[in-house]
This record gives structure tokens, C-alpha cells and sequence, in this order.
């Protein structure tokens, strides 16, 4: 009986210190913004999502005790659901749209850094930790703000404000940097790294910034030839972000277009995608201003004709495409941060899976919440939608679906789609309460 008596306690003083070791989170938004002000300390905001049907262990970073120590001994935490309504603020004012995602801000309330929350990783995690620190040691981006307000600022301070916000990871600087070419010469232009820093902070392509910035083909061609991929994705991405925010806010079809056409002469050679990505943003532009005409109109010949005239197997075979390119940008990353004489040991990369269903499943989406009545546009999306659902079975694709099916008055199949919907959400354990009360809402025919 001794034996049994000894390991008993042992076990609970186990159990005990495992669940004391867990990150302390603030019940609200306000009071650790109230805790972060009076402590001195940043706020680190986590804004979780529900964790996908085959994730395993999808937080278990969080439960590690170096995570849990870090995070509990130099911030102030917060912890949120993507949905709730707060966490909607929050994203919003932060143009969050990847999720999980950390959020950091310094005691001013000064936005510091932000990162895909690698919830799994203990190590991410704490890079991830570090790197907002660092972040903190910094001049408060309050202070930035409130002195760029002032309207008292020269170059040198433009471009430290900037880089602070791209560090931040905050991409729309177009404004910004258009301030900054008004205080060089034409001499500066000449040089690559001025360029290259104009070209990452994002000016729109139809600017006159942009068209500054391409004054020395030579420096242009020499930075898309020697920069990393990585680099050079970023630039583009920036510049059509940025070109496409002031399309949409503007209401402007020339900047669309402008948007648009350097999106497609970013595929180079590869005439059908950049064919497809081009259309892809004019598409975005219509949706966004809500030109519901000619919304339907590209988006049914589009979706017909880039998604549907393929076959499963060849979908499977751009997954793989994805997901070697994928492996070979990250291998090119993680090479340039061995230290001399080492060896590359792991790396880590992130892809879009199952990309064409996902894509199919958010298009069909997108028409039905035109709230167009048209049986034609209707059943299109339908087939795109029941396409989605054949190449990758889940519970928000028969969501959409049954909605589907109830908009075009097929209601019995309607009611059991969206019940396929719940029985599947609970499969992959997640919350049906929404799911739950569109099934009485199409069975009761008040959708």
C-alpha cells in the first residue's frame, strides 16, 4: 500500500503543475488595454478560430511551459474568438485576414507587431514572442502617428515611419511614400536600394510614384532578377493591394484596370493565369462596389471556365504543384539564415490546400449574397458549389449549398443538405448553433 500512497501524491502535484501552466488571460478587451497602460506592458492579443476537423493538437504550443512563461511574464493577454463581435473591431482596424493571428500593442496602445499565430509550435510561439519585444524597444508607433499628424516631418523620418509600419506589418504606406518622392531629386532614383524601399512600401501602379520609381529600367530589371522570391511576391502584392484599396474607395475603373493589368504582367509568359488573375481582380473591383451587373456577368463565364473544364485529378496535380513551391520557397528562405560552416536542419512553410474547392465554394458564396433571384446565375453557382463539395466534403460547403438549393425553391433537398451540414460540423467539432438555426429557418421556409 506504501507504494500506491507514495505515487498518488506524486501524480496530483503532476496534475496540478501541468494545469497551473496556462496563460492568463484578461476577461476583456478594455480591461487589458486598462492593464497594459497602468503595467507598463504590451498587450499581446490572440484571436482564435475553431480548430479545423483534422487538426491535431491545433494549440498545444500554448499549454508548453516556455510559451506559458514568456507570454505570462512580459504581456498583458487577451484571447478572443474570431467571430465575436469585438474581435470584428479588432480585425477591422487592423486589417486582420488570417487567422489564428497575434496582435501586438505597446502600453500607448501603439500597434507594435503582428503574426500568423502558429498555435501548435512552442518554438514559433516564442520567436513569435521575441520579435514583438524587439518590436517594443522601439519609438511607439503613437508617437509616430502623432508626430507625422503634426505636419512637421522631412525624408528621414518618412522613412523611418514606413519601416515601422511595414515591420508592423502594416502594407498600405502608398500615401506616405507618395510624400517621401517629394523630397528627393531625380539622382536618387538612380539608386537600388532607394528604389527598392519605394517599391516595397506599395505605391499604387497607375501613381505617379510608381511611374518615378521606374524611371531606371536597368534598377527595375536588376531588383525582379536578384531579389528573393519572397521579395519580389511581396512588392507585387503590395502594389496591386494598394492599387485595388484605391480603386474600390474611389470608385475608379481606371485604377481597377490599372490594378488589374499589372497583376497580369506579373505571370509573365504564363498567358492563361495571367489571363485568370487579371479577370480574378475586376472581379474583386465589381463585388467590392457592389456593380452586381457585371459582377454575374464575368464571374459565370469565369468560374465556368477556369474551375469547371478541369478534371479532379489535374486539381490534385496543381496541389502538388502548390505545395512543391511552396517547399522550395521556404528551403530558399531557411538556406540564407544557416550560419557559415552549418547545415540546413528543418524548415517549416505553410500552402493553400485543396485551393480550387475552397475557391469554388467562396465564389458560389459571393453570387448567392448578391441576393440575385436569376435561375440561371443560380444554378451556377449550384454546380460550382456541389463541384466544391465533390472535391472536398465539409461542412461549410453543404452550408452553402443548401442555401443554395432554398434560393432556387428546391426545398426538400434544401433541408437536407443543411442538415448534411450540422451532422458534419459536429464531425468535425464545431460549433452548429448558426448551422442549426438556418436548418429550422429553410425547414420552417422563412430563410
Amino acid at each position: 500500500m506504501k507504494k500506491f500512497t507514495f505515487i498518488l501524491p506524486a501524480m496530483l502535484i503532476c496534475f496540478v503543475t501541468t494545469w497551473a501552466q496556462k496563460i492568463k488571460y484578461e476577461k476583456s478587451f478594455d480591461e487589458a488595454k486598462r492593464l497594459s497602460r497602468e503595467q507598463n506592458k504590451p498587450l499581446a492579443i490572440l484571436i482564435t478560430i475553431q480548430p479545423p476537423a483534422q487538426a491535431t493538437n491545433f494549440t498545444a504550443g500554448l499549454s508548453n511551459w516556455e510559451v506559458v512563461a514568456k507570454f505570462n511574464a512580459n504581456f498583458v493577454n487577451y484571447k478572443i474568438n474570431r467571430e465575436d463581435t469585438v474581435s470584428r473591431l479588432i480585425t477591422s482596424q487592423y486589417r486582420i485576414y488570417r487567422f489564428p493571428s497575434f496582435i501586438f500593442l505597446d502600453s500607448k496602445g501603439g500597434l507594435m507587431f503582428r503574426e500568423v499565430a502558429m498555435l501548435s509550435n512552442p518554438q514559433k510561439l516564442l520567436i513569435t514572442a521575441d520579435q514583438a519585444l524587439d518590436a517594443g524597444k522601439e519609438k511607439s508607433m503613437t508617437d509616430f502617428d502623432n508626430e507625422y499628424g503634426s505636419g512637421v516631418y522631412n525624408a528621414a523620418f518618412l522613412k523611418e515611419y514606413i519601416n515601422k509600419r511595414r515591420r508592423a506589418g502594416i502594407t498600405d504606406n502608398a500615401a506616405l511614400v507618395e510624400k517621401y518622392v517629394d523630397f528627393l531629386s531625380i539622382s536618387d532614383l538612380n539608386d537600388y536600394n532607394q528604389v527598392l524601399f519605394i517599391l516595397q512600401a506599395g505605391p499604387p501602379a497607375d501613381s505617379r510614384t510608381y511611374k518615378l520609381a521606374n524611371t531606371n529600367r536597368r534598377i527595375i530589371d536588376s531588383i525582379y532578377k536578384t531579389e528573393l522570391y519572397d521579395v519580389r511576391t511581396a512588392i507585387n502584392n503590395v502594389i496591386i493591394s494598394n492599387t485595388m484599396a484605391s480603386a474600390i474607395s474611389n470608385k475608379s475603373i481606371s485604377t481597377a484596370l490599372a490594378a488589374a493589368n499589372f497583376t497580369r504582367t506579373t505571370w509573365g509568359k504564363d498567358y492563361r493565369e495571367a489571363q485568370k488573375n487579371y479577370t480574378l481582380k475586376m472581379l474583386q473591383y465589381y463585388g467590392a462596389i457592389k456593380d452586381t451587373t457585371n459582377y454575374l456577368q464575368q464571374a459565370a463565364h469565369f468560374y465556368d471556365e477556369y474551375y469547371m473544364n478541369i478534371s479532379a485529378d489535374s486539381v490534385k496535380k496543381r496541389d502538388a504543384k502548390n505545395l512543391e513551391r511552396a517547399k522550395s520557397n521556404a528551403r530558399e528562405r531557411a538556406m540564407l539564415n544557416i550560419p557559415e560552416g552549418g547545415a540546413l536542419q528543418s524548415f517549416s512553410y505553410t500552402y493553400a490546400s485543396r485551393y480550387f474547392a475552397t475557391e469554388l465554394n467562396n465564389a458560389a458564396w459571393s453570387l448567392y449574397k448578391t441576393g440575385t433571384k436569376n435561375g440561371t446565375y443560380l444554378t451556377k453557382a449550384m454546380l460550382w458549389s456541389k463541384r466544391a463539395i465533390e472535391l472536398n466534403p465539409v461542412a461549410a460547403y453543404y452550408d452553402t449549398f443548401a442555401h443554395l438549393l432554398y434560393r432556387l425553391e428546391l426545398y426538400a433537398e434544401a433541408e437536407s443538405s443543411q442538415q448534411k451540414a450540422v451532422e458534419m460540423a459536429k464531425a468535425e467539432n464545431r460549433n452548429v448553433k448558426q448551422l442549426q438555426e438556418e436548418f429550422i429557418k429553410i425547414k420552417n421556409k422563412t430563410l
